[in-house]
């Protein structure tokens, strides 16, 4: 719903106002374009007419996701109407007459769209947010916002905006030119706007773009700055360059071409259906879940987890007493909270008086009696099972009679652990991911004697954390960890084969990984990864070769970044890392393409997912790709893992994989993969998962 009424301020000036009564969002679409812009282009025409001025007194943000690809199906239509819209943009900038935009709240989207039309942006200083968050799923801003951007601050200033996907306050907004300028109140935002028309009758506006440099290299250098495998990303920077010496009327309809085409590709589609409905279903799933009088968490180890873990929790309202083994090292855990809440402070993000109120929730001590009576008690110690086993059984009956106790572990098995807590059935494992303070997601780990109840309690603590659960069973090594393994593992199964280094890192990085899985691997150090697969109930051949070969690099003194080399050397004074070459091993004669690593490293990780499904350690393929993107770090144009096999295909899926076979027993295909491939089964039939598969 939406209220439009149209005012004449004075004579010669015409006022929009956009507003909703029932308090919510105004949605900016195709009609909305459709309705508005026919009347201010009229109105424009007349001799008399002076200015006009938009105002948005409500929050407003553009279409629903899945009613713009539902719009994009009827292919001729959706793009007739966004040609006329096109059109209808430049015909009403061509009258060179003022126009200004008033924002009250938020105005992000198509609205943001709609409002950078104006010549002028005046913005509220205490609720005003402006920004296009679509391109964080692949997509573009349609509806001549692109090209508005690029006319407003030039393809540099332009790309950093639109590449982001972020919302800007309003005081980033005007820094960052967004916005002309705030106004406190909606007397002054109107005052200042009649000003703005008075001392600008006519405009004076060049009608080509901000686009000065002409070389080739000017755009080769623009693309570097993004990544490439986002269709949304690189249709912007082919919009620049195309628009070069181009008239605002061809510009935006370069833009609406471009815009119609990236709404055509498989991957914003994937994007969308995991990092922004997924994860909500997901948030609201846990936030669903039954409530649960909450107030003292205890947090035994104050490590980088542990503190992190602390600091979350005393953010979200909880009293915290966080332990360690000294009095010294549980204060160094707090003080984790007091860095972090100063770095907020610096960003203008909190106060002191706010890290004042958390750093008071938190009580650093070495005695574990100050855990009696939590209502939840989150162990997060050093990955050793003996050791685990030792707090779970000595911390165990502090908690509140109705109390749940959690184990942060990355790979030991819950069902396990809850032995030693003398009470299975309220014994459940929450693995954060680090930094916690930065990380969204928390995998829940229902051992088999976990119960619904200790479940809902869980996601209930996550819930008010703010964070994005996926809720899994216990197996070795889970979900995130055991994929991320195999990510790992394929990395050096291909230095095995003679691959150089730089062209397996090389290829993780193409293929959208943040990290390749050597340069992890000698973060992690090198001694972890041993401890992990020497604590996995069995290994398959190819990981016994792994384990051998880590060893032996171990046993040479290369162990990863903090022995000064790993599968990297580090020089002494703190220079650029460099490649290293195993001289015990040939260089192969015969190295595969970049495209084809990229393929290898991307495809070990989704056949071990569809594992995870088919195993019942997953329930639902999409908890398998928030997992992977948000746990793992997989290539968000993919979706997710399974998002990757849908893009593919699954049978042109298993036959890549099959190519692969040599290199390990990682690659054996599943016979129910082959079934479902025989059946052209898809996870997904668009944005909704399909219910036609069973483990």
């Amino acid at each position: 719903m939406r209220n439009i009424n149209i005012d004449k301020e004075q004579q010669g000036i015409l006022r929009f106002e956009f507003s909703n009564a029932s308090e919510e969002s105004i949605t900016v679409d195709l009609d909305f374009f459709d309705e508005v812009l026919p009347q201010a282009i009229d109105f424009l025409a007349e001799d008399s007419s002076k200015a006009i001025i938009f105002e948005f007194k409500s929050p407003a943000i553009g279409t629903d996701y899945r009613v713009l690809f539902g719009e994009a199906m009827a292919w001729q239509v959706f793009v007739d109407r966004l040609n006329t819209v096109s059109k209808r943009i430049s015909r009403l900038k061509a009258f060179r007459k003022p126009i200004v935009c008033i924002v009250h709240a938020e105005c992000s989207s198509a609205a943001y769209s709609f409002a950078s039309m104006a010549s002028y942006i005046l913005l509220s200083k205490n609720k005003g947010k402006l920004g296009f968050p679509e391109t964080k799923f692949g997509l573009m801003p349609g509806f001549g916002g692109t090209i508005n951007l690029l006319q407003r601050m030039g393809p540099e200033g332009a790309l950093s905006i639109l590449s982001s996907g972020k919302i800007y306050s309003a005081e980033e907004a005007l820094k960052l030119g967004l916005a002309n300028l705030l106004f406190e109140d909606e007397e002054e935002g109107l005052s200042l706007a009649m000003s703005w028309i008075t001392a600008h009758k006519q405009l004076d506006l060049d009608n080509q773009l901000l686009i000065k440099e002409t070389e080739a290299e000017y755009f080769v250098n623009l693309s570097s700055k993004i990544n490439r495998a986002i269709p949304g990303q690189l249709a912007i920077v082919q919009v620049f360059q195309d628009s070069l010496n181009e008239n605002l009327a061809d510009a935006y309809e370069l833009e609406a071409e471009a815009f119609c085409s990236v709404l055509q590709r498989k991957e914003p589609l994937a994007m969308l259906r995991t990092q922004y409905y997924g994860t909500a279903e997901a948030s609201k799933m846990a936030a669903a879940a039954a409530s649960f009088p909450m107030q003292k968490i205890g947090v035994i180890g104050a490590g980088m987890m542990g503190a992190g873990i602390a600091y979350e929790a005393a953010k979200a309202g909880f009293e915290v007493v966080l332990r360690d083994i000294s009095l010294e090292s549980a204060e160094r855990g707090k003080a984790y909270s007091a860095k972090v809440l100063d770095k907020s402070i610096s960003l203008g993000k909190a106060t002191e008086k706010h890290k004042e109120i958390i750093l008071g929730r938190i009580h650093a001590t070495d005695n574990l009696a100050d855990m009696r009576n939590a209502e939840l008690i989150v162990e997060a110690v050093f990955e050793d099972i003996a050791l685990k086993n030792q707090v779970i059984a000595e911390s165990a009956d502090l908690l509140n009679e109705a109390g749940v106790f959690a184990s942060n572990t990355t790979s030991l098995p819950i069902s396990k652990l809850a032995i030693a807590s003398k009470n299975p059935a309220n014994f459940i494992g929450l693995h954060f991911f680090s930094p916690v303070d930065r990380m969204p997601l928390v995998e829940v780990i229902c051992g088999k004697q976990t119960s619904k109840e200790t479940l809902n309690k869980a996601l209930h603590f996550i819930s008010k954390l703010k964070k994005i659960p996926i809720v899994v069973q216990d197996g070795p090594a889970f979900f995130t960890s055991r994929i991320f393994f195999n990510y790992l593992l394929e990395g050096i199964s291909m230095i095995q084969e003679g691959i150089p280094l730089e062209q397996i890192e090389g290829a993780a990085r193409l293929a959208g990984f943040g990290v390749g899985p050597l340069a992890v691997l000698d973060e992690i150090t090198l001694d972890l990864m041993v401890k992990v697969y020497e604590q996995l109930p069995k290994l398959h051949a190819s990981q016994q070769r792994t384990l051998s070969y880590l060893k032996k690099l171990i046993a040479e003194g290369r162990s990863g970044r903090r022995s000064g080399k790993g599968f990297y050397d580090y020089p002494a004074d703190g220079g650029k890392k460099q490649y290293w070459q195993d001289p015990e091993i040939a260089v192969s004669k015969d190295i595969p393409s970049t495209e084809d690593l990229k393929k290898r490293l991307l495809n070990v990780v989704a056949l071990d997912s569809y594992r995870c499904l088919d195993e019942g350690i997953l329930s639902k393929a999409i908890d398998g790709d928030i997992g992977s993107v948000f746990g793992l770090g997989y290539p968000t144009q993919t979706g997710g893992v399974f998002g990757h096999i849908d893009q593919v295909g699954l049978a042109r899926f298993i036959e890549e994989c099959k190519g692969y076979a040599a290199a390990g027993e990682q690659w054996e295909i599943p016979p129910s993969l082959e079934k479902l491939a025989k059946d052209e089964y898809q996870f997904y039939n668009g944005f909704e998962a399909n219910v036609g598969f069973r483990h």
